[in-house]
């Protein structure tokens, strides 16, 4: 494991040491003792935002944008904010649209024990990103997926799961219905996939990510 102090990770973010410390405090970054950050959950903060400045969307609006984006209505948004959202997804790129869609879940790693990775597996929504989409090798030491916010800490007892930022688990806490995720994750355009593999901190995970992502963006721009 390698540790960043307080200050070098500060640094590597682009922040102050008081927003590292609100980072720590939201579980956004792992602290191991005294000033210390491990490096990987600082990578991963960094990944999802890939150096962009722009805004993330509300929930809501994150999840309207993979429905649309998969051809469908996102009916929990109002007809004018569809429209403004169609709008900006036209003039977006797969890059972009991953930052901006990164509210749209809580992203949690831990290490699992390996016998307690296929009954994990049942109770996820996968969105495919470790299955092979986008010409990557399937990655089935892994289990990725998403749950309700009210099931994280059950999963966590239940399954014994320890946090670890390179952990072999990475569990997507979101407020969305989970039969509105698990619909759009079996979506043919892999919108959903396509952002998990954007936020990665592998290089190809991100580049198949992104490909996914301006392909689905060029089906809605027609």
């Amino acid at each position: 494991m390698v540790l960043l102090t307080t200050r070098q990770a500060a640094d590597r973010i682009g922040v102050s040491v008081r927003h590292v410390q609100r980072l720590i405090s939201g579980g956004d970054l792992v602290a191991v003792g005294t000033d210390r950050i491990d490096a990987e959950s600082v990578a991963q903060w960094v990944a999802q935002r890939q150096g962009s400045r722009l805004r993330a969307w509300e929930e809501p609006t994150a999840w309207a944008a993979v429905a649309l984006l998969e051809g469908g209505s996102a009916p929990w948004l109002g007809q004018a904010q569809r429209s403004r959202l169609r709008a900006a997804l036209a003039g977006t790129t797969g890059g972009d649209l991953a930052v901006r869609a990164r509210n749209r879940a809580e992203v949690r790693r831990y290490h699992a024990h390996p016998r307690a990775m296929a009954h994990l597996a049942r109770e996820v929504v996968a969105s495919g990103a470790t299955q092979g989409v986008g010409g990557l090798t399937p990655a089935p030491d892994r289990c990725d997926g998403y749950v309700d916010h009210a099931a994280v800490d059950r999963l966590v007892r239940r399954y014994r799961l320890d946090v670890d930022p390179a952990g072999t688990v990475t569990l997507r806490a979101t407020g969305m219905s989970i039969a509105v995720v698990a619909d759009l994750a079996a979506g043919a355009r892999h919108v959903l996939a396509g952002l998990d593999l954007a936020g990665s901190t592998d290089p190809r995970e991100r580049s198949a990510g992104r490909r996914l992502l301006d392909r689905a963006l060029g089906v809605l721009r027609g």
